[in-house]
This record gives structure tokens, sequence and C-alpha cells, in this order.
């Protein structure tokens, strides 16, 4: 199958099993111009979260049985949700979950590293803030990288060499991913998939120079801007009172889209599942401060300055051109610069609610 996209031409063997996981679409990047867009991830479309659900347990299942303590890792900003709901389903003792940040805290740092193809490369890896997660750090023997997918191994072969300094007991490594591109095998871990496959990409000769800002440009403190861990300083188990935060009465027989913000996916992915338990039509995705064309899957774009008081240029796709009665923006920051216009954008499309949420 050939997938002509603004950037160059795809091609990739077609399949119903390929099919339920993603589209096409292509990125404002050189080093890599198209863009697998995830049905299951909620970050590009929106996605119901029984299937987002449904896709933690399937990545779950594929993970060995072991009753050793395990560390599982999810990365900012794409995977945090589909990091934190696989170790939820894997429902494991002695384990607890931790993602890489790009945002800068006085948490002391575990580690950081460089993802060189990635509109923003930086990593960085807190400490646990508990004092026990800390301490059973040191006692961990399997880590489990999780990742939506993986096209060389290169990035996760660099990473686990920066692990084994840092974590000296670990005996094994996995990288779960759910898209699996790459041939190559490596000595450090082993690849857990829920798709293996192989493409080619013929890009065309193009100017990728854009204005687009995908880090800050000065490191500035966030702790009064994200002080509650919802899992980048590491957590064993994420409860939340969502009648805390939403009035469920407006929202019956509502079609409702509840947003994620950049690296905040998981609480809010929670709050749309429950809404959909409780028989309410419920919708998730997240902003990005990826930048991609109008192209392919992607069929309408928002831009706007982030909501963390760092003049990030963030996205939002697929949105305005659909249908919703109530759309849910959630927060893990405690205030909003003034720069930030998401809800006045969306209000001219949509009945918009801000959801600001705590631990």
């Amino acid at each position: 199958m050939n997938i002509a996209l603004k950037t160059g031409t795809l091609e990739i063997d077609q399949s119903q099993e390929l099919d339920n996981l993603v589209d096409f679409g292509s990125r404002i990047n050189k080093k890599r111009g198209f863009l697998f867009v995830s049905k299951v991830l909620g970050k590009h479309l929106p996605t119901k979260p029984f299937l987002m659900k449904k896709t933690y347990k399937e990545l779950a299942s594929l993970i060995p049985h072991s009753d050793k303590p395990t560390l599982f890792i999810g990365f900012a900003e794409t995977a945090t949700a589909l990091g934190q709901g696989v170790f939820e389903e894997a429902n494991l003792k002695n384990s607890f979950y931790i993602h890489s940040t790009r945002f800068q805290t006085s948490q002391d740092i575990f580690f950081s590293f460089y993802e060189e193809h990635c509109h923003a490369p930086s990593h960085i890896f807190y400490e646990p803030k508990n004092e026990r997660l800390k301490k059973r750090l040191q006692e961990i023997r399997r880590v489990v990288l999780i990742d939506d997918e993986v096209s060389t191994g290169n990035t996760a072969n660099n990473l686990v060499k920066q692990l084994q300094k840092v974590l000296p007991k670990v005996e094994n490594y996995h990288l779960l991913t759910i898209l699996n591109w790459t041939e190559k095998q490596y000595e450090s871990f082993t690849y857990l998939s829920l798709y293996n496959g192989s493409f080619e990409f013929r890009a065309k000769e193009m100017n990728f120079e854009t204005a687009v800002v995908s880090e800050p440009e000065e490191i500035k403190n966030l702790d009064e801007i994200i002080p509650y861990n919802f899992a980048r300083y590491g957590v064993e188990k994420l409860d939340l009172n969502f009648e805390h935060f939403v009035d469920f009465k407006i929202l019956k027989d509502k079609k409702v889209l509840v947003l994620g913000t950049a690296e905040f996916m998981y609480p809010p992915y929670l709050l749309a599942k429950y809404l959909e338990e409780n028989g309410i039509e419920s919708y998730f995705q997240a902003t990005t401060r990826s930048p991609v064309n109008i192209d392919g899957a992607i069929t309408s774009k928002l831009s706007f300055k982030d909501n963390y008081f760092e003049e990030i240029d963030n996205f939002l796709y697929n949105v305005i051109d659909r249908e919703y009665d109530k759309v849910l923006i959630c927060y893990e920051t405690t205030i909003l610069p003034n720069s930030f216009d998401l809800k006045l954008q969306l209000e001219k499309y949509f009945d918009v609610d801000e959801v600001f949420m705590y631990v």
C-alpha cells in the first residue's frame, strides 16, 4: 500500500490488524516526515476510553510473568498515559511507575537522556519523592520501557545503557510498544509488541524551517505550577475522586470530549473512562507540542501557547471539525498563563469547561 503524504510517500503492508491501530499523516520535521496517527492513544485522534483500556490490557498481557521487583517507565509526552495504563493493568506486586518529563522542577534528577529524532528531544527522570519508592528503586530487578512505537531501537538501547549505570541490579529490560518496525535485535533488551511490520518512506525535498518553539528559551522552576505527583515522581496507585472535579448531572445525555494537556494524560483519561462507565458518551484526547501537517488523518488544527508558562507552541488536532456537546479541558497546572488561549479558541465551536485536577 502506498500512502501519498505532503512530505513524501509511505510504503507499508496493509492489514486489518494495522488498520485497527493507526492511520497516517505527516510531520513538520526534516528528520522524520511521516506520522503513524494512533487510533488507540488518544493524542491526535479522539479515542473511546474502553478502547484505550483494551490496548493497555493487551500490552500488559505480553509482559512475561515474574515476581522480580519491576519498574515501569513511560515516555513524555505521548506515552505517559500508555505507560501508566499498562502498569495499572499489569497489577504486579513490588512494582511502580514513573514517566519522563520535559518540565524542570527542584526535585533531584535521577538521570536524563536525549531522543535525537524528536522535535523536543530532552527527557528528564526525577527521583521518587516517596522515600519508600526511592529505596525500592535500588532493588529493582526488571524494567519495562513503554512507548507507542519503535523504529530502530537505537534510542531504547542508549537509554538502557544509561539505566544500567544507575540501576545496577536490573537483570532484564523489555521494550513494550504498540508498533515495532525494527529488524535489529539488541543484547541489552527484548522487544514486546502488539504489531510487528516494516515500511519505507520516500521523502520529498522540502523546506522544513518553521518558527515552532518546542523547548523553552529559559529554564524555569515549575514547582508551584505543577506541585502534584500524578506519576512524574513515581506512583504505585492513582486514586482520584472525580466528583470533586465534575458535576455529572450536567453531562447526562451529552457527548463529551475530555482533553488532557501535554504530558498530563492519564488522570483525564481516567475521568473520561469514569464518565463512560456511568453511561455518558465520552471521548479522550490530549494536546501536544508535536507540529504536524493537516494531511491524511489530520483534518484540523489549533495552535496556542502551552499552559506551563514556558511559551512552548502546542497544538490540538482533529477536534474543531467534530461535534461535541461539552469539552472538558483538564490541567495539572494550578494556574494558567495569560498567553494560553485554548479555551477561548474552543469556545467558538463548543461549550467548554476547565477542570483543575489534583491529588
